[in-house]
Formats: C-alpha cells, structure tokens, sequence
C-alpha cells in the first residue's frame, strides 16, 4: 500500500466517523445540559442556594455524568467499529482493500524455520 492509498483509507475511515460521531456528541451535550439545569432549576425553586450542595445531591451529579460518559464510551466505540466496516467495504478509483486471513502454510514454514 502506498503513502497516498494509506492517506485515501485514513481521510475516509476519519470523515465516516465523525459524521458518525458529532451528532452522537450533540444529543449527549443536550442530555447532560438538560439534567443539570433540572437539577439547579428544583434546587432553586425549593430556596437552596447552589453554596449549599449536600454530598447527596453532589453525589447525584457526579453518578449522572459518570453514566453519560460511560454510555459515551460505549456508543463512541461502537460507531467507529461501523464507521471502519464502512471504510473497509468502500471502494476506490485506483486500489480495493481486502481482509485476508492469516495463511496457515505461511505460519507452518515459519515455526520450522525457527525450530519450534
């Protein structure tokens, strides 16, 4: 594979995934700013001011945005593993890539040659 090929495969691989992956980024900006504000906007309509915060509704945030970045995590993996497998099965003017197994003979020589 040449330079330029290898250039062609990264420049698709990175474009599919981040057209994959901002909306992703969106909706969970949206999602975390809608919780915070809920929980600020009851915390003022009940009269706490925000200097106040108990360990329990501390404690509350804080699991709220460990689950959206692990929900992140996941949702962000799962999107660049499709957005390779759309890379992959893409075709190109001057080359085609190809998933090709491992050759057992090739692996058998290979351990004789070594002795093992």
């Amino acid at each position: 594979m040449t330079l330029m090929q290898a250039f062609k495969v990264w420049w698709s691989y990175s474009w599919r995934a981040s057209l994959l992956v901002i909306p992703l980024g969106i909706i969970m900006t949206a999602w975390s700013l809608a919780g915070l504000i809920s929980t600020v906007a009851g915390m003022v309509q009940s009269g706490q001011s925000l200097a106040n915060l108990n360990v329990d509704q501390l404690t509350r945030l804080a699991s709220g945005g460990v689950g959206l970045w692990i929900l992140s995590l996941v949702l962000t993996a799962v999107i660049q593993v499709y957005a390779m497998r759309w890379t992959l099965n893409s075709r190109w003017s001057d080359f085609r890539l190809k998933a090709v197994p491992p050759d057992a003979d090739a692996e058998d020589s290979a351990r004789a040659r070594l002795g093992n």
